[in-house]
């Protein structure tokens, strides 16, 4: 009798102990398949990637500050000689730029560091500024001191935009110790790229067709609407699921990572149609800057390439007369040839499939730009080259397929800027 009821509570169980086991074995296969569907369909899932995407690795306030939405017009406004800053929001100071106030006074004990650059020079600052200051560290003169770092920077700045920034800073008084600029790319892709299309003066700020003008067309103005819409719908699904327990589940970051990558493709589709849009509108001085035709663009891009090179010369100058050290690097690049094996999971992310202005603009122009590094070494610059850092490095270091980085890649980038500075100045005499 007794036998009976344990073997009829036995059977009573055995469908829920069934049902909690096949539960259990569909949530295995289902955290599974990212990998399984990767093989298949020949793009590899790679979960520290996604989640690296996704900001949850950082400190929530340091993934934010990463991830202001900068739109044309919008969270930007005009400067009198910087061409456009920021809103005074997120981790900008009072003068719409990254990291320290440039202007506040510092402690007699304290390095005052200035970075100067474009997108890049951001990403440094908010990925790996502190290894850039420990590696700064070992330098004899800075030894027991702290660091105060003026991001003198924003997402498409060139030169000489950083040139009139540092000097307008001093101008007013800010003090200066070691300056470093980190750029390259801005400065010779974005001029034929997004300034000659428009007829727009290429020394001007990048899209200053839309900065400059004192109304825009309607249509403009809707394109703009939706970019806009687009881009904090997507914030807002990184920033729910970064925040979620849901993070933990790799299907649930596999159905991010291709929604964020339709995400994307729309931006990238919208800001096409914006430049059609653009293109077609009126023009006049305020917009364009003095009128050019261009006929023959192997010298153009030398003229861009002259133009760097003469503003870091022109920031060496304003730098020695601060009693200041100047370091200048350019930046690496995935489009400069023979630079980075790239294997498929990397091009996946890194690498623009079809025909690229900007690839076309790297490959062509980044020789000049090596080339005066040359020149500028010569004339007493502390040049730096570092488009070859990632040579031998099978990790990805490339975050996107314009010319930003991944953490891992940021690191490297500080860890050899502060290796040429420690060597520079461990034979230069003292300041």
């Amino acid at each position: 009798m007794a036998s009976r009821r344990r073997r009829s509570r036995r059977d009573r169980r055995s469908p829920w102990r069934t049902g909690a086991l096949v539960l259990l074995l569909t949530l295995a296969a289902a955290e599974a398949s990212p990998w399984l569907l990767g093989l298949i369909l020949g793009q590899p899932y790679d979960r520290t990637a996604t989640l690296d995407a996704l900001g949850t690795a950082l400190p929530v306030d340091t993934a934010q500050a990463e991830r202001p939405h900068e739109e044309y017009l919008g969270d930007h406004y005009l400067h009198p000689y910087l061409g456009y800053v920021s809103v005074p929001l997120h981790d900008r100071n009072r003068f719409g730029l990254p990291g320290a106030d440039p202007l506040r006074s510092a402690a007699a004990d304290t390095v005052n560091v200035v970075l100067l650059g474009g997108s890049v020079a951001m990403g440094l600052h908010t990925f790996a500024e502190d290894r850039l200051l420990q590696g700064l560290r070992r330098v004899p003169a800075f030894r027991d001191k702290g660091f105060r770092v003026a991001v003198l920077a924003l997402g498409g700045y060139k030169q000489p935009q950083p040139l009139m920034a540092l000097n307008w800073f001093l101008a007013q008084g800010a003090r200066v110790d070691l300056v470093l600029a980190l750029d390259g790319f801005n400065d010779i892709v974005l001029p034929v790229c997004d300034n000659l299309p428009f007829g727009i003066l290429p020394s001007y700020p990048r899209h200053w067709n839309m900065y400059a003008r004192k109304r825009l067309d309607p249509k403009v103005q809707r394109i703009l609407a939706e970019r806009l819409a687009v881009g904090e719908r997507r914030e807002q699904r990184r920033q729910r699921l970064a925040a979620s327990y849901l993070r933990h589940s790799n299907i649930a970051l596999l159905l991010w990572r291709t929604r964020d990558g339709r995400g994307a493709a729309a931006l990238a589709a919208l800001e096409q149609r914006l430049r059609s849009a653009m293109t077609g509108t009126g023009q006049d001085l305020q917009v364009t800057g003095p009128v050019r035709a261009v006929t023959d663009t192997a010298a153009f891009r030398a003229e861009q390439a002259d133009l760097w090179m003469r503003s870091s010369l022109q920031v060496k100058a304003l730098a020695e007369a601060q009693g200041a050290a100047y370091f200048h690097f350019l930046q690496p690049n995935q489009y400069v040839p023979g630079s980075k094996p790239i294997g498929p999971r990397e091009a996946a992310v890194a690498l623009v499939q079809g025909p690229s202005c900007y690839r076309d603009a790297v490959e062509q122009g980044y020789p000049l730009l090596i080339e005066r590094g040359t020149r500028l070494r010569t004339a007493g610059v502390a040049f730096h080259d570092l488009t070859g850092i990632f040579r031998s490095e099978p990790r990805a270091m490339y975050g996107d397929n314009c010319c930003h980085f991944t953490t891992p890649g940021y690191a490297r980038i500080a860890d050899a800027m502060a290796d040429a500075v420690v060597d520079g100045m461990r034979t230069a005499p003292p300041r």
